[in-house]
């Protein structure tokens, strides 16, 4: 199993340690794109390469973890929607220690700045509806039925609280992190796994 870091291109992986690092030492805010770029060794226009915008920065790893879910997702057998997408939450979210500092800086730039918050909430939508989807095939149902939407929408959610509680926890590690992660799926579990 590869980590996260090791699935990013260098370049981009560099822009987004310098920015993550500047936005916690100065402000999401009181960054400017051009500091970005200089920090990261890169011209203007190549940052805008590798990241569209500032908040793609931080909120770029969202679609890269939602590629992986979704292709994590796809291989995982059976027709349990939820040991299939604790599976896929397990296989995307591992993290070398080394990225950990980096992940922090992250969750609470998206906890605290309200406008990385708004995006990241539109960007969670697609999580929930990849969700949704594979649920709906794994019950034989349709994606926009109830259930379906239910359980994209709660494991969403429940993800969101985890790396929450783990965020406020200076001394968790990535063991800790995939402890989390399956304490709220035993929690889903008892609530989805039966009709």
């Amino acid at each position: 199993m590869t980590t996260r870091s090791a699935r990013r291109v260098p370049v981009a992986r560099r822009l987004e340690d310098v920015a993550l690092e500047l936005f916690a030492t100065q402000g999401f805010d009181e960054t400017t794109v051009d500091e970005l770029a200089l920090a990261g060794g890169v011209g203007r226009r190549t940052f805008f390469r590798y990241f569209p915008t500032k908040l793609d920065v931080v909120l770029g790893e969202l679609d890269d973890g939602l590629a992986a879910l979704a292709s994590v997702l796809r291989e995982e057998p059976g027709d349990d929607p939820v040991a299939a997408a604790r599976a896929a939450f397990l296989a995307v979210n591992h993290y070398a220690d080394a990225e950990l500092p980096a992940l922090r800086r992250r969750l609470g730039l998206i906890e605290d700045v309200p406008e990385l918050a708004a995006r990241a909430t539109v960007r969670y939508r697609d999580w929930e509806q990849t969700l949704a989807t594979d649920a709906a095939a794994r019950w034989g149902t349709d994606p926009a039925s109830l259930r379906a939407q239910v359980f994209g929408r709660a494991v969403v959610a429940a993800m969101r609280a985890v790396f929450s509680a783990w965020h406020v926890r200076p001394e968790a590690d990535a063991a800790a992190l995939g402890a989390l992660v399956e304490e709220a799926f035993d929690a889903l579990a008892r609530g989805f796994s039966s009709p």
